[in-house]
């Protein structure tokens, strides 16, 4: 994730109403998204992290790079998912989006995209940032891998977000001028770490991503209600909350689309963010499991969703930038057998990005600690009545 400024009493604000107002009811539908769900293996995504679990940046370490692009590809392919190798191009590298494509049943040519980022900031093992969420997007893509969904999906793992957002700008960008239907995206952004006071995902969405927002509420509560969720709604595109953009989500957001960042919130908590100690042994991967599951139930949720009662699944036919109104629960999703059309991402390689997305305060995480005091001390003291609320259902 690249550095900061000042998110951290939005969290906290937002944890307090989450926890005394609540959320939405959900639904469960057809898929067995409960069983799909119970399928992420902590193991597994221990294993991905293991395995790419050292520096690898575009321009330190090229070659440990690139042989984490190799391994996403590999693993994509081992689930039976056709891999596009998406050429980005910035400065002097060449690496790829590596994107697994789940083709859709019923709108192949409208698109969800899972991604995380599978570079480190230089000298640094990048176990929580991104190598947690690259290991959870990997396991969602195994999970669903047989499961007919009516978009289609691009499990991706984008290049070089450390040096700028580079990856997701790319795919976000040539999308829009393309006229890609993407109906939806969530970065995997750092969601294995966890302390004793602040145990909770922060889930960020922008106004036009509300649909999104509330597929994510419903899935987590209905499937794993165990794991704290802070949700926040933001204006505009994130520019009065400058870390909300510090991430792939943030270029899907210029090009009109919905997205989300889920977060561990980075070095908000996270005392070894873009430091040599951000190790495997510093994760919590039950945690990061719960995480990946809640994520997993969204992807079916969202793409499954027929709040107009049409029979047809909402990302099929809405709009691809939603209204701020929240969304009826899902209905079952459909059983249908895939189509023989294939909706597959860009081939070429794309144009160096002229200019990149506002990210906040650049790479060197200098921003003000004040916030992450007071979100500390907010968790402290609800966590006693949180622990209450659960017991009591």
């Amino acid at each position: 994730m690249i550095a900061p400024r000042n998110l951290g009493l939005a969290l906290a604000l937002a944890l307090v109403a989450t926890l005394l107002l609540g959320a939405a009811p959900s639904s469960a539908q057809e898929v067995d998204v409960a069983a799909l769900a119970a399928s992420i293996d902590e193991q597994r995504l221990r294993d991905h992290v293991a395995a790419i679990d050292e520096p690898r940046g575009a321009f330190s370490e090229p070659e440990q790079l690139q042989a984490t692009a190799d391994y996403v590809q590999d693993q994509l392919e081992g689930f039976g998912l056709p891999v596009t190798l998406e050429p980005v191009s910035f400065a002097d590298a060449t690496f790829p989006n590596v994107i697994g494509v789940h083709e859709g049943a019923l709108c192949p040519e409208r698109v969800f995209v899972v991604g995380a980022h599978y570079d480190s900031v230089a000298d640094t093992p990048g176990a929580d940032d991104d190598a947690s969420g690259v290991a959870g997007m990997l396991e969602i893509a195994r999970a669903l891998s047989d499961t007919p969904l009516p978009a289609t999906v691009w499990f991706t793992g984008f290049t070089m977000e450390e040096a700028g957002l580079v990856g997701s700008f790319n795919m976000a960008m040539d999308a829009e001028a393309a006229g890609t239907a993407i109906v939806g995206m969530y970065s995997l952004e750092m969601i294995g770490y966890t302390t004793d006071q602040a145990d909770f995902v922060a889930v960020i969405g922008n106004e036009a991503s509300i649909r999104l927002t509330d597929a994510y509420r419903r899935a987590q509560e209905a499937y794993v209600p165990a794991l704290p969720s802070v949700i926040l709604t933001l204006l505009g595109n994130g520019q009065e909350q400058p870390d909300s953009r510090r991430s792939d989500h943030a270029p899907f957001w210029d090009a009109g689309y919905q997205a989300l960042l889920v977060t561990d919130t980075a070095n908000f908590r996270n005392p070894n963010y873009h430091e040599p100690s951000d190790t495997i042994e510093t994760l919590d991967f039950t945690f990061a499991t719960n995480v990946t599951r809640a994520l997993l139930a969204t992807t079916v949720e969202y793409l499954t969703a027929d709040a107009d009662r049409d029979g047809e699944p909402d990302a099929c036919s809405g709009p691809l930038s939603a209204t701020p109104t929240p969304t009826s629960p899902a209905t079952p999703a459909p059983a249908a057998a895939p189509t023989a059309a294939t909706a597959t991402p860009m081939q070429q390689a794309p144009d160096a990005p002229s200019e990149l997305p506002d990210t906040g305060q650049g790479p060197e995480g200098d921003g003000p600690f004040g916030p992450l005091a007071l979100l500390a001390a907010v968790a402290a003291a609800l966590g006693g009545w949180l622990a209450w609320r659960r017991a009591s259902g």
